[in-house]
């Protein structure tokens, strides 16, 4: 894999471009990356083409353009890419960040087994500290297959003694800053109860939010929103709960609702809590979404709601197959995820997208009822949509963030389709940088500002412990 040419200092460079381009009278940038071959995903710029980037002091862009760059661009870093192909980084809309720290397990499986492996034996006796480095270690992973922004399930465990006072959020917390990939917080709603009233749920969900609010600003930090338990209570006054909580703080929902075929009918029935409470609306969006109905689905389209495709661990949990292409036909929003690394396995989005791609042409016996851009684009600005976070991320637009990534093309042979080379043939291998904000986060699969021996160290550890004995 080629490795790019730096060029560092605070004095400007002179860069020749045809008389055509203006000479540039912006400040010093941050980053100038020429010569790369960009698919931005943005709208109206479908046609890859070669050209420029440029990031300001912020890690915002400030230009996206073809050919050479104007004059005068002054840049503290300069990029020649050589050719690589650059696109927007991949998001996940869906991920369980701390997860990372135990693959494999439960190989035979479906849902309620897994969860039983993983809650009751795998990650029994994990502490608070434990999920700040499962956390790092799951984001790092990520970001080195090219991953620059996820929502993350954090471990609330509100019920666990380590996790009390949202000790575990808050480390968890640590962790996704830490680790310098964009992230919305995923924080668990507390389970409506006995023990557990609309009251206490709030208070703990302020005494969080208040705590996110004094820790350093970061734009690596996206927004928290809840984890919605609808789907998983019995009482109507959970919906009622999450609602308020969401109109009051000015937050999203993201509901794991109708994986596994074996609560199908269940879960089902709890959708009129979701419409007569007003949950479902334009800030709520499902996780998985699998066994629908007709009337959950036009429901859903009309109030605006979303949805999160997973199609590795949908796979791997023998959950079924998301129908994306009738959801799309009736209007709903659909990002990607690629889930927790204890039940997709690996976070790899490029087999995430050809995983869902394969499935669909399956169920539909139809090659022609998906294509290679519209699965990349539900990786990229499908999830930042679904996210809440579509004017920031997404695409390559001067004043969103400059998260990408460059892959070099050299194994793609002659190109006949750049999206189906995108989707069908890249590996993690290809990889050849990745940005987060114009910052370089990994080069040539290496992480650059961690030191990852120590964590995987420290993972290995912290998860052979949280084990409970046999």
């Amino acid at each position: 894999m080629r490795n790019g040419s730096w060029i560092f200092g605070g004095l400007a460079f002179l860069l020749f471009a045809p008389a055509v381009h203006v000479a540039w009278s912006q400040p010093p940038a941050l980053l100038l990356v020429k010569n790369a071959r960009l698919i931005t995903m943005a709208p109206d710029r479908k046609e890859p083409f070669s050209g420029y980037l440029v990031v300001d002091a912020s890690g915002r862009l400030t230009a996206v353009g073809k050919g050479a760059p104007p004059p005068g661009v002054a840049a503290a870093q300069i990029w020649d890419a050589h050719g690589d192909w650059i696109i927007p980084g991949l998001l996940s809309a869906h991920s369980h960040l701390w997860q990372a720290a135990f693959r494999g397990i439960a190989p035979d499986q479906t849902l309620p087994g897994w969860i039983d492996s993983l809650y009751g034996r795998h990650a029994a006796y994990a502490g608070a500290e434990d999920f700040y480095w499962f956390t790092l270690y799951g984001a790092l992973d990520h970001l080195q297959h090219g991953i620059t922004g996820a929502y993350d399930f954090a471990y609330g465990g509100a019920s666990s003694p380590a996790c009390r006072a949202s000790r575990c959020d808050k480390e968890s917390f640590r962790g996704e800053t830490d680790s310098g990939i964009r992230f919305v917080h995923g924080f668990d709603a507390d389970r409506i109860g006995p023990h557990m009233t609309p009251v206490m749920a709030r208070a703990r969900l302020k005494e969080f939010l208040d705590w996110t609010a004094a820790q350093p600003p970061s734009s690596r930090f996206l927004s928290v929103m809840l984890n919605g338990w609808t789907a998983f209570n019995d009482t109507e006054e959970q919906a009622v709960s999450e609602k308020q909580e969401m109109d009051e703080f000015h937050i999203g929902n993201q509901t794991h609702y109708l994986e596994p075929p074996d609560t199908a009918a269940a879960e089902q029935a709890k959708f009129s809590w979701m419409t007569g409470s007003g949950l479902l609306g334009p800030t709520l969006y499902f996780g998985h979404f699998i066994h629908t109905t007709d009337a959950i689905l036009d429901a859903t389209a009309a109030a605006h709601s979303g949805m999160c495709w997973n199609p590795l661990s949908n796979g791997r949990l023998a959950s079924g197959v998301a129908d994306i292409p009738r959801y799309l036909k009736k209007g709903i929003r659909v990002g990607m995820g690629v889930d927790g690394e204890a039940s997709a396995d690996i976070a790899d989005p490029f087999e995430n997208m050809r995983t869902g791609l394969y499935a669909i042409r399956d169920l539909y016996q139809n090659a022609a009822v998906m294509d290679p851009y519209q699965v990349l684009y539900l990786h990229t600005m499908g999830s930042a949509d679904v996210m809440g976070v579509k004017d920031k991320l997404g695409s390559l637009e001067p004043g969103k963030f400059a998260d990408f990534v460059a892959i070099d093309p050299t194994r793609y042979g002659t190109v006949f389709n750049p999206y189906a080379s995108l989707v069908f043939v890249t590996e993690e291998r290809d990889l050849d940088r990745v940005y987060v904000g114009g910052r370089l986060m990994v080069a040539q699969g290496k992480v650059i500002h961690q030191d990852m021996p120590r964590i995987q160290r420290e993972v290995d550890r912290r998860s052979k412990a949280a084990h409970a004995p046999q």
